[in-house]
């Protein structure tokens, strides 16, 4: 099933414009309304994956929508597209429950945002545990040292132990 994008921006063109991008990058399902009012209920009725929001928008403006879609859907990660970008937008954005703010001239910057959420990495630090601790708790061959074990002579350096850094 395509993830779903909730468009909420009262400007007709840059809607549409915005629809065929992400349609265009990848097989979402994108989903539009018009102001906040209706981002909201809509957020409640379809559950999207991701949400973008404009700031300046009759009704409700992209901050009081945020908030509200926060409080009732706080796992679902919101984005904002606005014309307005200032640092204090910014700030204003990241308060309200907003990620990320880009502006309507850099919205192309969407796409790869969108994938990053969607799709997000590991670390580094998880990738190692996961690849590693499985393989060593379910070999039936790896045992552990016994009482019996012998020392190592004086002056020995012990082996290090392998790191994804130095297994090669």
């Amino acid at each position: 099933m395509p993830a779903r994008i909730l468009i909420a921006d009262d400007n007709d063109i840059f809607r549409k414009a915005l629809r065929q991008l992400l349609e265009g990058a990848d097989h979402w399902e994108i989903v539009e309304v018009l102001d906040g009012d209706q981002a909201v209920t809509k957020s409640v009725e379809t559950r999207p994956n991701v949400i973008i929001l404009d700031l300046a928008m009759p009704g409700k403006d992209g901050f009081a929508a945020a908030r509200d879609i926060s409080a009732l859907l706080p796992a679902i990660p919101i984005l904002m597209c606005t014309m307005h970008m200032s640092p204090l937008v910014e700030a204003e954005a990241l308060k309200s429950g907003i990620q990320k703010v880009f502006s309507k001239t850099d919205s192309a910057l969407l796409v790869p945002a969108i994938r990053r959420l969607l799709n997000p990495a590991p670390t580094d630090e998880g990738t190692a545990i996961e690849i590693l601790a499985p393989a060593v708790i379910s070999d039936p061959e790896v045992t552990a040292p016994s009482d019996t074990a012998t020392a190592e002579p004086a002056g020995s350096d012990p082996v290090p132990p392998v790191t994804p850094e130095n297994a090669a």
